[in-house]
């Protein structure tokens, strides 16, 4: 048996990140979940489509959507989960002018939440009324100028408080 010294074991190397490799709906009891299946059948399970996104980085999310697009670019889901998935990344990934969520901004007003999600890159805009908006950081959307205002002004907001905080 041989001692290493700490300083000399490489750290990464066992924080090992599993790749992505398939994803299903699991169902609990009542519940349903999707179920993330990774190298050495490595699992996770989600609820809820933001709290996914608190521990996926982009190649997770990026991985995700190519096997979900990959699953129902020529059927369709059958599921809830399964459509609520479908919806959620194809938004993200292919926003459409005539989808209804970016036809329901005008009945979207305050107060605003506004999320980054910067390991995997998505920003997420949510109101009371529970209408969720999540966005890549570098794709453009089609937001109306009402949203885009009360998006700014609640950012603008939240750095004036900040900066008030970090003056005291």
């Amino acid at each position: 048996m041989i001692i290493v010294p700490e300083e000399w074991m490489n750290v990464e190397a066992l924080q090992t990140k599993y790749p992505i490799i398939d994803w299903e709906v699991y169902t609990e009891d009542s519940r349903m979940y999707w179920k993330i299946i990774r190298v050495g059948n490595h699992t996770e399970v989600y609820q809820i489509f933001k709290d996914m996104l608190k521990n996926f980085d982009r190649d997770d999310l990026v991985k995700l959507w190519s096997l979900v697009h990959e699953r129902f670019n020529s059927i369709k889901p059958t599921e809830d989960k399964e459509r609520e998935l479908w919806v959620e990344l194809k938004r993200l990934f292919e926003p459409v002018d005539d989808d209804r969520l970016w036809k329901s901004q005008r009945y979207m007003h305050d107060p605003l939440t506004w999320r980054l999600y910067d390991t995997c890159g998505v920003r997420h805009v949510s109101t009371e009324r529970e209408h969720d908006i999540f966005m890549l950081i570098e794709k453009d959307y089609p937001l109306t100028k009402g949203l885009m205002t009360l998006m700014l002004c609640n950012k603008l907001q939240v750095d004036q408080h900040s900066e008030m905080a970090d003056e005291l």
